[in-house]
């Protein structure tokens, strides 16, 4: 957990007590204080979300190499393996990915962490190849847990620059500051 984490629920919970303390003067007749209170948690809120997108417009592209952790709190991911196999016009890869829990004590899973997809230099997305017999990314760990699962791609012969990145979006829009990819490519992992 980040401070930036830490900022997020300190606020929202300020956010929770600030609307109940609204409600509470707006039943006892003091419509105009409420009417107030809730103007200024607007423009409190508007600024915090300005202030994540600016931070993120301002960051850069993270790129991690194979066997680097890509984390979540204490939800990980790593690209353990990949094998690049040639087959005529396409190029297959086989990923293996290990998912792991740095949690001392309880079972967790991202359920932000959708898939993994690769990209190429002109950022083009292509997703795995289906398998229903791999571990989804979300899948229940227990503390201190790790599984091992598998992703295959098919990218033409002629790509390069090739990376991994983890689809993980919890949200519609940003709530974290540092953790929004929304005016950069993201954090990727490069496998070519």
């Amino acid at each position: 957990m980040t401070v930036f984490d830490l900022l997020f629920i300190v606020l929202f919970l300020a956010m929770i007590a600030t609307l109940i303390v609204a409600v509470v003067l707006a039943s006892r007749g003091r419509r105009a204080r409420a009417l107030a209170l809730l103007r200024r948690l607007a423009i409190c809120a508007l600024t915090y979300i300005g202030i994540v997108y600016a931070a993120t417009a301002f960051s850069k592209q993270v790129v991690l190499r194979v066997g680097d952790p890509q984390c979540f709190d204490d939800w990980c991911l790593v690209v353990e393996h990949t094998e690049r196999t040639p087959q005529d016009a396409r190029t297959r890869y086989d990923i293996a990915l290990k998912i792991f829990s740095r949690a001392r004590r309880v079972a967790q899973r991202e359920n932000g962490a959708k898939d993994v997809y690769l990209v190429d230099a002109n950022w083009t997305r292509y997703d795995p190849v289906p398998n229903n017999s791999e571990l989804p990314l979300n899948t229940l760990l227990q503390a201190r847990e790790s599984v091992t699962t598998h992703r295959s791609f098919q990218l033409p012969a002629d790509d390069h620059d090739v990376g991994l990145v983890l689809d993980h979006s919890s949200f519609p829009f940003c709530m974290i500051i540092g953790e929004c990819g929304a005016f950069h490519k993201g954090t990727i992992v490069r496998i070519d």
